[in-house]
């Protein structure tokens, strides 16, 4: 045998050492039990040379996370030597193909051991490097040749995950791609002046000077098309665009709460609650967590005197969970086709979205602080500057998954539980007990009232490796009796006490209800459009048509708020409907196409508000 051909063998520190028997026997005895090979070892006879189908398990394993080939052993015979193997020409002919067959190369650790007065040939091979991957059968071709490891069999790899592995080799653009069928017109004013407000509070050198459409084309919101107009990008667009899901329909956010442990529905109930949430990022993050706070256990436990609400999971958890999933999810035209999905079973949380882990980060190194490599560069730099509940939507530094898992730990939850493919990426929270109060939040002062057997202060466990805690039972603090005051009131003593005074809803309401209540008169009814001017030069017969036309009840109730206060700003009648922000500013663009209101400035101002329109 040549110098070349020596086998590797595995070593500790500078001393070589050889498998032993007991270790060959760790190695197989699973296999034995399962009757087949498994995820990460595969077993060959190899008596008459290696198999032909051997440089797809390499591929397999090397584009996985590596994996074990025994050589020598017959899976007909319990995993025992095959006779007439020759242990020293196999070992040459595996390393010649590792090295000769397989693109880029791949060098195992590969040993020649005594096992069962035989010998057997054992290969190591490592996962291989993300910049080196795919890695091919070379005679195949990357497209027809790169396979991944399924259990005990090897998946050839599609085409879209193929692109996703060469994507490691330089910096993905999508984010960057202009949305020809979206102008600027799309983008909503407020948002991006948010945007740009807090670049140039925070780099006045950079941003200071430029004009807002030159700031806008430096942070990649906006760039100039082929046809030499302004067009966002992908990641303008999702960040600040009116509705995003107008030429990305499935670019979106699912929430879906289920009444037991999986999909599968029982009893006629597929789930107890669903949304398909539409808009810009900072919107539908907010809809996101509310339907989550709506739909998670809350318990009340006593520490010491004192009440505290204990929660399922922390909602900064799922927070964290979701930007990271809107941050690095695959924007690639491929992909374009799958949402985020946020799913809430009985026993856990769990956050999906296209495309598997970025770069050099892998699952081993996910959870360790500046542990990052994005995929999305443009995206994650409009989130620093995204506004968002008195904060920003992302920090971007690297500390996403570490601040989960402590988190979640400190709520009783659990370590997050990650998985990662090449098309997909989850993360998984299992439910805490609401019952318990964790020990982080418990006050040290009254660690001695733990002895009395009417209160509970142990600590709250979350679910470990899949177990289910004791079933949840808070504590109820009773109010105290003859505490509440009832009183049985009629419709038309409701709607007198509560109801009148409140801006856009009293009328409304006392018509649902059936009430003859007389009309304010600094509030008049929008409906009865009489009480509008229309612009005289439409005609008598439309004028009349829109006289009998029936507004919308949010239409009313803007056109009756608009009345009041003479002009309003879009966030303002956001926040004095509670509507979302998208269906708003849909409205608003009906009544302006009717002419029932205006705009006080130019179309794209960021000071933008509304009046009737007059005559």
């Amino acid at each position: 045998m040549s110098a070349m051909m020596v086998p590797k063998l595995r070593r500790t520190g500078e001393e070589a050492i050889m498998w032993s028997e007991e270790e060959i026997d760790a190695l197989l005895n699973p296999l034995r039990s399962a009757q087949s090979d498994s995820q990460d070892i595969e077993v060959k006879e190899a008596v008459g040379g290696l198999p032909v189908s051997l440089p797809e398990t390499i591929s397999a394993f090397a584009n996985g996370r590596g994996g074990t080939i025994v050589l020598g052993i017959a899976e007909k015979d319990g995993f025992e030597p095959a006779q007439g193997f020759k242990a020293q020409p196999v070992a040459e002919a595996l390393a010649q193909m590792c090295r000769d067959k397989i693109t880029p190369p791949i060098r195992p650790v590969i040993d020649v051991a005594s096992y069962h007065d035989s010998t057997v040939v054992i290969a190591v091979i490592d996962e291989a490097d993300p910049l080196d991957k795919p890695c091919y059968v070379r005679n195949r071709g990357r497209y027809s040749g790169s396979f991944i490891r399924v259990w005990d069999g090897d998946r050839k790899l599609s085409h879209y995950e193929i692109d996703r592995l060469l994507e490691n080799r330089a910096q993905p653009m999508y984010d960057r791609g202009l949305i020809y069928e979206a102008t600027v017109d799309d983008l909503l004013p407020d948002i991006v002046q948010g945007i740009l407000t807090l670049c140039r509070e925070r780099r006045p050198r950079v941003f200071g000077k430029l004009t807002d459409e030159e700031a806008m084309s430096a942070l990649g919101i906006v760039g100039t098309g082929d046809d030499g107009k302004p067009h966002p990008t992908l990641a303008g667009l999702l960040v600040a665009g009116n509705y995003p899901q107008q030429f990305l329909p499935r670019v979106n956010i699912t929430f879906t709460c289920y009444p037991g442990y999986d999909k599968v529905f029982a009893g006629g109930v597929k789930f107890i609650d669903n949304y398909s949430l539409d808009g810009p990022i900072p919107e539908i993050l907010g809809e996101t967590l509310n339907a989550a706070q709506k739909n998670m256990r809350i318990g009340g436990v006593l520490d010491g005197p004192f009440r505290k609400d204990t929660f399922e999971y922390p909602e900064d958890a799922i927070r964290e969970a979701v930007v990271n999933a809107i941050m690095h999810r695959d924007y690639s035209p491929m992909a374009r086709g799958g949402q985020i999905q946020v799913n809430m079973y009985k026993d856990r949380l769990e956050v999906l979205s296209p495309g598997g882990l970025y770069g050099d980060v892998t699952l081993d190194s996910i959870s360790e602080p500046g542990s990052t490599s994005t995929r999305n560069q443009t995206l994650a730099k409009l989130l620093e500057c995204t506004p968002f509940r008195n904060a920003t939507v992302a920090e971007n530094r690297g500390t996403g998954y570490s601040l989960i898992n402590r988190l979640l730990l400190d709520n009783g939850n659990g370590e997050p539980e990650i998985y990662s493919t090449l098309n997909l990426f989850s993360v998984t929270f299992r439910s805490a007990d609401t019952s318990k109060l964790p020990d982080s939040r418990r006050d040290p002062r009254y660690a001695g009232w733990g002895d009395r057997p009417d209160i509970d202060y142990s600590a709250a466990q979350g679910l470990i490796n899949g177990q289910l805690p004791t079933p949840a039972h808070p504590k109820i603090v009773p109010f105290p009796k003859n505490s509440i005051k009832t009183e049985e009131l009629s419709d038309e003593e409701m709607y007198e006490r509560y109801l009148k005074d409140i801006p856009g809803l009293g009328p409304t309401i006392a018509r649902i209800a059936g009430l003859d209540v007389p009309q304010s008169a600094d509030m008049p009814l929008v409906r009865d459009v009489s009480s509008i001017e229309r612009p005289s030069a439409r005609s008598a017969s439309a004028s009349a048509l829109e006289g009998s036309a029936r507004y919308s009840m949010l239409e009313e109730q803007l056109l009756q708020l608009i009345n009041k206060h003479g002009t309003m700003s879009t966030p303002k009648l956001v926040e004095a409907t509670g509507a979302p922000r998208s269906t708003v500013t849909y409205q608003l663009r009906k009544l302006l196409e009717s002419g029932t209101i205006e705009r006080t400035q130019p179309a794209r101002s960021p000071k933008q508000s509304y009046r009737i329109k007059s005559a």
